[in-house]
């Protein structure tokens, strides 16, 4: 079976009973675990991973959780080390597709440690586990023309001008930007095995930094690595509809989806239809706020009970209650938009 066919029969996963737990995806942003400005070291980052896990708990205690996570900080530090190491001893570096691997393998580690912790001092047990999860991509999607995936520490105008790589705006910084393929299907044999875990109520932190970006080629059938970086909010998007989870988080380090942000007539959004929200696709950057209202409407346009809720971390149990963040749903109507 080919892996565009077994991604049509897994996306009809089938949905919890009323009564049960919900199964929701948790899409942590690189920038939600790293802050802006904020030294690379592994300390600030255990720090940060024992908040935001923290701010969680309660979404943990009480649902089938499967953790996605970013690595656009990290992915870009281990970049400038193997540049550095190039430049030293002329020998070509790690490419992106095994950087993602060994951030997915770091930044796993952390989370499983102050996940186990966190739910063991509330005195709940819970299998907790992270896939290096690989994920397939098409090698001649679009994004390769046009990198837009921000990757690594946030740099003035004067140092984006000296890094010699491709470079865009993000908010008052300039950072790399890298190729950004869509991503089409977990590969089939760790798709069962993140079925069978969740099934069994596990923990499962996978697709880190959106998984790492592979190719099949249909006449060898192989796998090979791609020089790309998945968006991680796409990732969990695809990793929810193939699961049938009930909802996506999309967390990051801003407060929800804002019209006309940074300007004086800014006006956060409390819920919207994902029609609605679609008629406002102007507002939100290719390379930040764009994948994740992209990811959330295609998330819950698919299905009518579904919802997703982007926000901040720290905000985490008040979304759910509906007092912090935005939430799209179809619960309301196609037309349905409303602010804070």
């Amino acid at each position: 079976m080919n892996y565009v066919a077994w991604s049509m029969l897994s996306s009809s996963a089938s949905k919890p009973k009323n009564n049960e737990k919900q199964h929701i995806v948790v899409a942590l942003g690189g920038n939600a675990l790293l802050k802006r400005g904020e030294p690379l070291t592994v300390d600030i980052q255990r720090q940060n991973i024992r908040y935001g896990i923290s701010s969680l708990s309660a979404v943990l205690r009480s649902n089938t959780v499967t953790f996605v996570h970013g690595n656009g900080p990290q992915v870009g530090l281990l970049a400038l080390e193997g540049a550095a190491y190039q430049k030293q001893t002329g020998a070509i570096p790690m490419q992106l597709d095994v950087l993602d691997a060994e951030t997915e393998g770091s930044i796993g580690y952390m989370l499983e440690q102050e996940i186990d912790s966190a739910l063991g001092d509330e005195g709940c047990k819970r299998g907790v586990i992270t896939m290096l999860s690989q994920i397939i991509v098409s090698p001649n999607d679009e994004a390769f023309n046009n990198p837009t995936k921000f990757i690594g520490p946030v740099y003035s105008l004067e140092e984006a001008n000296k890094l010699g790589k491709p470079v865009k705006q993000d908010g008052q910084f300039y950072r790399q930007v890298v190729p950004s393929p869509q991503p089409i299907q977990l590969i089939d044999q760790q798709l069962t095995a993140l079925k069978l875990l969740t099934k069994n109520d596990v923990i499962v932190i996978c697709g880190g930094g959106g998984g790492i970006p592979v190719i099949f080629d249909p006449v060898s059938r192989r796998l090979t690595g791609i020089e790309a970086v998945i968006d991680k909010d796409r990732a969990a998007c695809m990793l929810g509809k193939t699961l049938g989870a009930d909802g996506l988080m999309i967390l990051t380090d801003v407060e929800g989806v804002a019209v006309n942000k940074d300007k004086p007539d800014e006006k956060w959004i409390k819920s919207a239809s994902p029609a609605a929200i679609l008629e406002l696709a102007d507002n939100f950057p290719a390379g930040s706020m764009g994948p994740k209202v992209s990811s959330a409407i295609d998330f819950v346009q698919t299905q009518r009970d579904r919802w997703c809720r982007i926000g901040s971390l720290k905000d985490a149990t008040s979304m759910l209650e509906g007092k912090a963040g935005t939430k799209l749903t179809n619960e309301h109507g196609t037309d349905h938009l409303e602010y804070y």
